[in-house]
């Protein structure tokens, strides 16, 4: 139970430190089987089976939000790619954003999210800092060398940007076709 300044508190509800561990408190019980998130001097813990888990790394549902946990803590700093039961979301400030639509790196990898899901059936050009990225499955293709129809137009991704200063020939599906300055060049074919 807890107790405080000598009186059941009933009401209570978070994180108790008891001699070197934190556990949680539900209306003044322990609560060995709770697993989720646990209030304790301002911030939020990742708490398994009625402890904090030190080892959890990745998102949390709570109240209908999705909160990014790194090594048992709420960190409300993250902002990059996170898990959760099998896919990645986008997190900006600990929190999934679903209105982000866009590239980020993660791990040396450089992924494509859709509405705050990192989505693997997407193969696209897209921008990025003023530089045009070639995504095959989710993901920028570094090793790509290939035609890509983006918004009524071809242009030619070479090592997985658009080459914008290529003029010359690229063969695709066994044709050749002129490309100039990264487009290709109908007028010219």
């Amino acid at each position: 139970y807890y107790v405080a300044n000598g009186i059941l508190d009933w009401n209570f509800t978070g994180l108790v430190e008891y001699y070197g561990g934190y556990y949680h408190v539900q209306n003044g019980y322990l609560d060995w089987n709770y697993s989720g998130l646990s209030y304790y001097c301002g911030d939020f813990y990742y708490v398994t089976n009625g402890c904090i888990d030190w080892n959890y790394t990745g998102l949390v549902e709570y109240y209908g939000g999705y909160y990014n946990v790194i090594n048992g803590y709420l960190d409300w700093s993250y902002t990059g790619l996170s898990y959760y039961y099998g896919d990645y979301y986008y997190v900006t400030n600990g929190v999934i954003d679903w209105s982000y639509t866009g590239l980020t790196e993660y791990y040396g990898g450089w992924y494509y999210v859709s509405n705050g899901y990192l989505d693997w059936s997407v193969t696209t050009l897209t921008n990025y800092y003023g530089g045009w990225y070639y995504v095959e499955n989710g993901a920028i293709n570094w090793n790509s060398n290939t035609l890509v129809y983006y918004y009524d137009t071809w242009y030619y991704a070479l090592n997985g940007m658009v080459a914008w200063d290529y003029t010359g020939y690229v063969n695709y599906y066994g044709v050749n076709y002129l490309i100039t300055n990264g487009y290709l060049d109908w007028s010219r074919q």
